[in-house]
């Protein structure tokens, strides 16, 4: 790598075209005042996927571009975009899911030299499917393993896990499954603000009824949105150091998750 060079992260599950139709419009001028330089967006329709990126100028790819749709009626899912042009796109459905839960990774060369490897991902999303996300989370290592590169990877999504979960507890190396562990750090623990960083809950009036229907608890909030970065045991030659996390998009909610924006420093060691 020539130089450092600062990347801004965003994840949004941005519950396809349900809730109150004033969101719809105001999610594009939402996101690109963000300036994100690599986008996971979970929940957004195929035709959607131009219209909610409109202003950003960023290359996008949506799962059903890579993976059949199992079922045609359903184009909601996951997609990936980023600022300069991935030299190859890859997709894998996650292990136990429906066809909806899926990881796309993108190499992408950095203006300062180096590939970064960078996941969107969406693991499964019931309450009682911990064991079924702890297989996912397995899953997305290994296709990290796969593909990354000598920069740190980036993976970003809607997890439906909080971080006690055997499934994120995996990702940041406090658990071990099926002999296997790996590490990589929680930018929210790293950059936030030390507060509780909720992505889902019953304070923004657009989720308050999902959870209603989906948990029947109330209150509730939940921490279940990443930018998870890879660890320098797997990239001894480049730092990936992670200077701020915030939770965005809350004031007006534009979901029924809030969004999570890391800015994260890549500069060479030697």
């Amino acid at each position: 790598m020539e130089r450092s060079l600062s990347l801004r992260v965003l994840t949004l599950n941005v519950w396809n075209t349900e809730g109150p139709a004033f969101r719809q419009p105001l999610l594009p001028g939402a996101i690109a005042a963000l300036r994100p330089d690599l986008v996971s967006l979970q929940e957004v329709g195929r035709e959607q996927l131009a219209r909610v990126l409109a202003g950003t100028d960023l290359f996008a790819v949506h799962q059903t571009d890579l993976l059949a749709p199992h079922d045609l009626t359903r184009q909601a899912g996951t997609a990936l975009a980023s600022r300069w042009k991935p030299s190859a796109v890859e997709a894998v459905e996650l292990p136990e899911g429906d066809s909806v839960e899926c990881a796309i990774a993108a190499t992408i060369k950095l203006p300062v030299g180096g590939d970064l490897l960078f996941l969107a991902v969406k693991p499964t999303w019931r309450l009682d499917s911990e064991a079924a996300r702890l297989a996912q989370a397995r899953a997305i290592a290994d296709f990290d393993a796969k593909l990354r590169g000598p920069v740190p990877s980036v993976i970003a999504g809607d997890f439906d896990a909080t971080p006690d979960a055997d499934s994120m507890r995996f990702l940041a190396g406090r658990a071990v499954s099926e002999c296997t562990s790996v590490h990589y750090h929680d930018s929210w623990t790293i950059g936030g603000d030390g507060g509780e960083g909720h992505t889902w809950t019953t304070e923004n009036p657009l989720a308050a009824p999902v959870v209603d229907a989906l948990v029947g608890q109330s209150p509730h909030a939940r921490r279940i949105d990443y930018v998870l970065v890879g660890s320098r045991h797997n990239h001894p030659e480049v730092a990936a150091h992670v200077r701020r996390c915030e939770v965005v998009l809350t004031d007006p909610p534009l979901s029924d998750h809030y969004g999570v924006l890391a800015e994260i420093e890549i500069r060479p060691l030697s």
